[in-house]
C-alpha cells in the first residue's frame, strides 16, 4: 500500500530550513505514546554554524510540570540522535493530549515549535472463555479470563471488576480486584436448580462473553452439507455431499432427503425453481451425488442467483431426524482485470510501477493470459503487453520521465482472448486508473519499491530505493546526502539508521538495503525514508510492510498414538508445531 506523503497519523515531523546550506532540524516522534512502554524520539540537526542548546519536552495543559526528554549542548555541525524514554502516564483517565515542544537556541539557529501528541495508557487484551456454550439448570459454570498485552505476553494487571448478568440484565454475581496469575483468572459459579432460562453475559473491562442456560437434550448427531464455494453459470453439473456424524465422530447410517432451490432476482421480478434428491448414506456416513444445473431452468440474464440446499437425515433404526441448510452463489462467467494496490501519484524521472491482476468469476487468478496496458498522456497513447503468472498477476514498470499532468491507464484482456471467450458467453471487465504528478518544490523525489506480498518473519528483506534530485536542490556538481530510514511498528519507532549516497543533479540513483524482519514488526509496520536537501527541502516516501505471523517461542507437541479408544491411555493428534508469545 503506497503512502505518497509522510505518515502524519503515525509520525510527527518538524522541519525548519532556509536557503542553501542554512541550518535545519528534524524531530520525529510517534503521534501516540503508549504508557508504560518506552518510546523513541529522533533528532536530526544539519549545517549548524555554531553551538546550540537543544531541549525537547512534553508539556501538559493541566499544570503538571513538563517532562524533559532531551537537554543537550551541540557543538558539532551535524547531529543524528535517537532518544529512548519511558512514556509518562496520562494525568487523568486513559488518554491525554500533550504538546511535544522543541527548542533550539544558538547564534546559527533559534527556533521554538510544538506539536500535539497523545499519551495513552495501554490496556491488556481481554479474552473470556466458558467450558461449555450451553448449560443445564444446576450445573456449574466454569470460565476463565485471559489477559494479554500487545505482544501477546501474559499481563498480570489487576482486573477491577468481573460480573455476570442473567437474561433480564440483573447482575447476579461479581468479583472485585481480581489479579491474574500468568495472565489467567479461573472462576466458577453454580447455577440454581430453577434458574431463568436464556442468555447470560460475563463482562470484564468492557469485553463480554455469552452462554445459554436451557433445558435441552444434546443432539446425537449433526448433518453437514458440502457444496462448491461458488457455482458458475457455465457449469453443467455440480457435486453435493450430505454427511451425518455422531458427536464422538462415527458416521451415521440413514436416509437423506434434500431440497435444492435456485432463486433468481431481477428487481422487481423473483423466481424460484426447486428439485429434490434422495438417497442412503454409505459406510462413511455420507451421501454424494451430482446435480445438473439444467434442472433449474436458469435464465441467461444478469440476475442475482443463489442456490440453497435444505437437507434432512433420518437415522436408521431410531427414526431420529436432524436437518441442516447451506447456500452458495451462482456467478456469471466474468473475467475481471484490476490494478492491485495502485499508486495514485507518479514521480517524474522515476519509474512508475504497478501490478495487474486477472481474476475469474470465483475470484481466483487466471494464469498464462495476455493482458494489455494502455497509457494515455498529453494526447498520445502507448500500449504494452504482459503475460500473467501462476497467480494471475503481471507486474509492470513505466518510464514516467516524459509524463506531464494527469495520466490515464487502462488494462484489459487481449482482444484475441476476448473474441474467443465471447463464444462461450464470457464477459470482461476492464480496469481504469488515473495518476497525478507528485508535488515537489524542486522536482526531487524518493521512492521505495513495494515488496511483493507478505514478508516472511525471521529473514532479512532486501529493499530498493530510487531517487532523483534536481539542480535547484543540489546546486552544481556531486553532493553527498544522508538518507535516513525508519521503521515504525506497534506505535513505536523500532529501527533507525542512515546511509550516505552520492548524487548528481538530474541523475537517477538506486540503492539497496537489507532490513531484518522480526516479530516486533508483525503483523504490519511502516517503512519511511527521508532526506534533507542542501536547499532546505525535505523529500520523503513511505510504504506499509505486511509481515507473516510469528512468535518468539516455538513449541512442538505430540501424542503417542494418532487414535485411541475412550478410557485408553495416550492417543490423540499427530505432532503439531505451535508458536507462542511471551
Amino acid at each position: 500500500m503506497r503512502s505518497p506523503a509522510l505518515p502524519v497519523l503515525l509520525l510527527i515531523l518538524l522541519l525548519s530550513a532556509g536557503a542553501s546550506a542554512a541550518p535545519s532540524f528534524v524531530v520525529v516522534s510517534p503521534a501516540v505514546v503508549s504508557h508504560p512502554r518506552p518510546a523513541t524520539l529522533w533528532v536530526h540537526l544539519s549545517d549548524l554554524q555554531g553551538p546550540v542548546q537543544v531541549r525537547v519536552q512534553l508539556q501538559r495543559s493541566s499544570g503538571t510540570p513538563a517532562t524533559t526528554l532531551l537537554r543537550r549542548e551541540v557543538l558539532e555541525p551535524h547531529l543524528h540522535l535517537n532518544v529512548t524514554f519511558p512514556a509518562p502516564a496520562p494525568a487523568t483517565g486513559k488518554e491525554e493530549i500533550v504538546e511535544l515542544h522543541v527548542s533550539i537556541q544558538g547564534d546559527s539557529l533559534n527556533v521554538s515549535e510544538s506539536k500535539k501528541v497523545m499519551l495513552r495508557a495501554l490496556e491488556p487484551g481481554i479474552f473470556i472463555q466458558t467450558d461449555k456454550a450451553v448449560y443445564k439448570p444446576g450445573q456449574e459454570v466454569k470460565f476463565r479470563v485471559v489477559s494479554l498485552d500487545k505482544d501477546l505476553s501474559p499481563s498480570n494487571q489487576k482486573l477491577p471488576l468481573v460480573f455476570l448478568k442473567d437474561p433480564s440484565g440483573n447482575r447476579i454475581a461479581q468479583w472485585r480486584e481480581v489479579t491474574p496469575r500468568q495472565g489467567i483468572v479461573d472462576l466458577s459459579l453454580p447455577l440454581a436448580s430453577e434458574p431463568a432460562l436464556g442468555t447470560y453475559t460475563i463482562s470484564v473491562e468492557g469485553k463480554s462473553h455469552s452462554f445459554s442456560v436451557e433445558e435441552y437434550v444434546l443432539p446425537k448427531f449433526e448433518v453437514t452439507i458440502h457444496l462448491p464455494s461458488a457455482l458458475r453459470t457455465k457449469d453443467e453439473k455440480f457435486p453435493v455431499e450430505i454427511c451425518g456424524r455422531y458427536t464422538y465422530g462415527k458416521p451415521v447410517q440413514g436416509k437423506v432427503q434434500a431440497d435444492l432451490c435456485l432463486s433468481q432476482r431481477l428487481w422487481p421480478l423473483y423466481r424460484e425453481t426447486c428439485t429434490q434428491v434422495t438417497g442412503q448414506t454409505g459406510k462413511n456416513g455420507c451421501f454424494s451425488t451430482e446435480v445438473s444445473l439444467a434442472a433449474f431452468n436458469m435464465t441467461t440474464f444478469e440476475t442475482e442467483k443463489k442456490l440453497e440446499v435444505k437437507a434432512s437425515l433420518v437415522e436408521d433404526g431410531t427414526g431420529l431426524e436432524m436437518k441442516s441448510t447451506k447456500s452458495c452463489e451462482v456467478l456469471p462467467e466474468k473475467i475481471t482485470v484490476t490494478f492491485e494496490k495502485p499508486d495514485h501519484v507518479y514521480k517524474r524521472g522515476l519509474p512508475y510501477t504497478g501490478m495487474i491482476r486477472l481474476k475469474g468469476a470465483d475470484g481466483s487468478g487466471l494464469p498464462q493470459r495476455q493482458v494489455l496496458l494502455f497509457v494515455w498522456n498529453q494526447g498520445q497513447e502507448k500500449t504494452q503487453s504482459f503475460l500473467t503468472d501462476s497467480s494471475g498477476r503481471a507486474s509492470f514498470q513505466l518510464d514516467a520521465s516524459g509524463w506531464s499532468g494527469r495520466v490515464s491507464l487502462r488494462a484489459q484482456v487481449s482482444r484475441t482472448a476476448q473474441s474467443q471467450d465471447e463464444h462461450s458467453g464470457v464477459t470482461h471487465e476492464d480496469a481504469f486508473l488515473s495518476v497525478m504528478p507528485f508535488s515537489s518544490k524542486s522536482g526531487s523525489f524518493l521512492h521505495i519499491r513495494d515488496p511483493e506480498g507478505e514478508l516472511p518473519c525471521g529473514r532479512p528483506q532486501l529493499f530498493h530505493v530510487d531517487s532523483i534530485f534536481s539542480k535547484e536542490a543540489l546546486g552544481s556538481g556531486l553532493k553527498n546526502l544522508d538518507l535516513v530510514f525508519m521503521v515504525l511498528a506497534k506505535g513505536t519507532i523500532t529501527t533507525i539508521f542512515k546511509k550516505e549516497v552520492s548524487a548528481e543533479p538530474g541523475q537517477r540513483v538506486s540503492i539497496s538495503l537489507e532490513l531484518p524482519i522480526g516479530l516486533e514488526l508483525a503483523p504490519m509496520a511502516r517503512f519511511l525514508v527521508y532526506v534533507v536537501l542542501p536547499n532546505g527541502e525535505m523529500v520523503a516516501d513511505s510504504t506499509e510492510l505486511y509481515v507473516a505471523k510469528c512468535f518468539p517461542n516455538q513449541v512442538t507437541m505430540a501424542f503417542s498414538e494418532a487414535r485411541a479408544l475412550p478410557g485408553a491411555l495416550g492417543g490423540g493428534l499427530a505432532a503439531q508445531s505451535l508458536g507462542l508469545g511471551g
